[in-house]
């Protein structure tokens, strides 16, 4: 009796969705957090930049958390439904075996999907790495080593694709915020807030893991659907 009811439980679903629960917790927590820094410690207050729009992207971060955790959800129910003896017992039918194969090819593209997002994601995930690459250079070379000699160097702004908007001298009015940062602590928590950006973005990765297991458990799914369907037929 122990080892059949060990043999009704969805292990790979189960891993999966615990995968997906922990790599979404990741995700919300640490780039909603690392785009708040990003919008008030750094934008705001050492650049005077001021980007509202950022803070729409805060809260489709979560939206796109929970939608995650609800589909791996549904990915867990239908891993027990079509798992040992309840398998059996839930798609015994023709019909039944026909709906849990369309249901497995759906979750699959679905799946699928949601893996090419997480790739999309990840490869707007490689900008902040690239800016710290470049802002991490620049304050190693021109604000930590010179300001120890008593140096006073200024990082333009220019350099990094930072530009004000011009288009405020038309009417006679200095265009917003900073064209360069001089002040030794702006500087230094310039190089320290990109820094804790980069650790926190870069945590969400470990979701791409978690999907490769899903599409691989919904394929293992659907060809033990198509084994049942054929005996069912021979029947």
């Amino acid at each position: 009796m122990a080892c059949e009811n060990i043999g009704n439980c969805a292990f790979a679903s189960l891993i999966s969705a615990l995968l997906v629960f922990f790599g979404v917790g990741v995700y919300c927590g640490t780039l909603y957090r690392a785009l708040q820094i990003f919008i008030t410690q750094i934008l705001e207050d050492i650049f005077g930049f001021n980007v509202p729009w950022l803070e729409v992207i805060q809260i489709v971060f979560v939206v796109i958390g929970v939608v995650m955790g609800m589909f791996a959800i549904l990915l867990l129910v239908f891993g027990f439904l079509a798992t040992g003896a309840t398998r059996k017992n839930v798609y015994s039918g023709n019909k039944c075996i026909m709906g849990g194969r369309v249901s497995a090819g759906f979750f699959m593209c679905i799946s699928y999907l949601l893996n090419l997002v997480w790739i999309g994601m990840l490869g707007v995930g490689v900008v902040p790495v690239v800016v710290y690459l470049m802002v991490s250079s620049r304050c190693d070379n021109s604000v930590y080593n010179k300001y120890q000699n008593g140096q006073v160097t200024c990082i333009n702004l220019n350099h990094y694709g930072i530009y004000r908007n011009q288009s405020y001298i038309a009417i006679g009015q200095l265009p917003p915020g900073k064209e360069s940062v001089c002040d030794p602590n702006d500087l230094r928590r310039l190089c320290d807030k990109t820094n804790f950006l980069l650790t926190l973005a870069t945590n969400y990765t470990r979701l791409k893991i978690s999907k490769e297991l899903t599409e691989y458990r919904d394929a293992v799914d659907m060809e033990e659907l198509e084994l049942n369907s054929r005996d069912g037929g021979s029947r």
